[in-house]
């Protein structure tokens, strides 16, 4: 048997590279904010409070018989200019949490992403989920499970042919059932190569149901679909039962 390894999904890298695209976008943003706007925002709004106190000092000064100096006159054009400038769209001051929300938020939240986005790439650069030549299966964690501990797998998903009634979500993966009770799930839509761990599995341990390219095979996937309602209508019917059975309890005083 040759070694299967998966690897991330196309769609899964551009879903990754996207976010991390906008988290670069948010990162860069909320260092603009933080050493430019907001610096210059404070600037306006210092230019615009202190030519308004002149203009109206000034202004005040005239308007009582006093004479102005040739000075004091340049003081009073170039207020009367920085308030004209500022006329349609008074600068605010900022209020003293903008720079912080900008720098945890924005600069340091999105830097923070970055690498929590691209460590996949790094990660599973010689693949995800490895399954070898002896039969052991190493997950995307890294945990290796050897072949004798792989009792079976759980199709009754997979693609929806033995339960149609599963979910889309649920028709990409298969449960591996190990000796010791554990279940590994496997899911095909973020790992490509995952379906031929899967069938691969699937023809192992039930040859009937699969073939060895991993394509259903039509009197098993019957049997296994019956066996499946079966089982089902047989849990339906015990609950009424155990809840009977509890009803004619007598109750205690």
């Amino acid at each position: 048997m040759d070694p299967i390894r998966t690897s991330i999904r196309k769609g899964q890298k551009v879903k990754l590279i996207v976010m991390t695209v906008l988290c670069v976008g948010a990162a860069i943003y909320g260092g603009w904010q933080v050493w430019f706007r907001i610096p210059e925002r404070f600037a306006e709004y210092q230019e615009n409070k202190l030519a308004s106190e002149q203009f109206n000092a000034l202004s005040q000064k005239s308007a009582e018989g006093e004479t102005l100096t040739d000075a004091e006159v340049e003081q009073f054009y170039a207020a009367e200019k920085i308030t004209n400038k500022y006329k349609d769209d008074p600068p605010q001051q900022p209020s003293k949490y903008d720079a912080l929300i900008n720098l945890w938020v924005w600069f340091i939240g999105g830097l923070i992403g970055v690498p929590f986005l691209l460590w996949p790439f790094w990660k599973y650069r010689d693949g995800g989920w490895k399954l070898l030549e002896d039969g052991s299966l190493i997950t995307a964690r890294g945990e290796s499970i050897p072949s004798e501990q792989i009792q079976d797998i759980d199709m009754t998903t997979w693609r929806g042919l033995i339960n149609p009634q599963a979910s889309n979500k649920a028709t990409w993966r298969a449960k591996l059932i190990l000796q010791d009770g554990r279940v590994i799930l496997l899911d095909d839509y973020p790992w490509d190569g995952m379906a031929s761990i899967i069938t691969h599995f699937g023809h192992k341990f039930h040859p009937d149901t699969w073939d060895a390219d991993g394509e259903p095979i039509q009197d098993g996937i019957e049997r296994a679909a019956a066996e499946l309602d079966q089982n089902e209508g047989a849990a339906e019917e015990a609950t009424p039962a155990e809840e009977t059975d509890d009803a004619e309890k007598p109750q205690s005083d």
